[in-house]
């Protein structure tokens, strides 16, 4: 009698095994965001003071200018302090910064000063956010011009603009 339990326990076991393969579907709805499409900075320098540009290891670009320089970097977005401590070497908190929005495009400004190997430099920034890049302007001269330069930088970082690349 213990075989036939045995028996009849094994058969009842092995009825619901069968040799279908099961198949398990998923919807493969991964809606990633794309990248933006990597924009220019259009700027307005003054033909007779900027000789022409450099290349910096970055991918920037550096103009030096009659007694100051301008540099244009493109980083990603999405840390607004540490772009900010890579232009300046100040964190958000350390600088008093003007936001503005137009054409859902954020723009940043700032200024600071910082003590070099060659004097003390004074130095302002243009950020503009599309979203997916940061497109940073900064201009930058040694502390006692940079007053008498200070309409100069304010018409160069105003016509900063995004142009698209398409």
């Amino acid at each position: 009698m213990k075989k036939c339990f045995i028996v009849l326990l094994l058969a009842v076991l092995l009825t619901g095994c069968d040799a279908r393969e099961s198949f398990e579907t998923m919807l493969d709805d991964c809606n990633l965001p794309v990248m933006a499409q990597v924009q220019q900075v259009q700027l307005a320098l003054p033909k007779e003071a900027a000789t022409p540009s450099m290349e910096n290891g970055e991918g920037g670009k550096i103009y030096l200018c009659d007694g100051y320089t301008v540099t244009l970097q493109t980083m990603d977005a999405g840390d607004l302090d540490g772009t900010l401590r890579q232009i300046t070497g100040f964190g958000r908190e350390q600088l008093t910064v003007m936001q503005t929005t137009t054409d859902d495009i954020d723009r940043y400004q700032c200024v600071w000063s910082a003590a070099g190997e060659g004097g003390d430099h004074v130095g302002r920034a243009v950020i503009l956010d599309d979203g997916s890049y940061h497109y940073a302007v900064t201009v930058m001269a040694d502390f006692a011009s940079a007053g008498e330069l200070a309409s100069v930088w304010q018409e160069i970082l105003d016509s900063a603009q995004l142009v698209s690349t398409d």
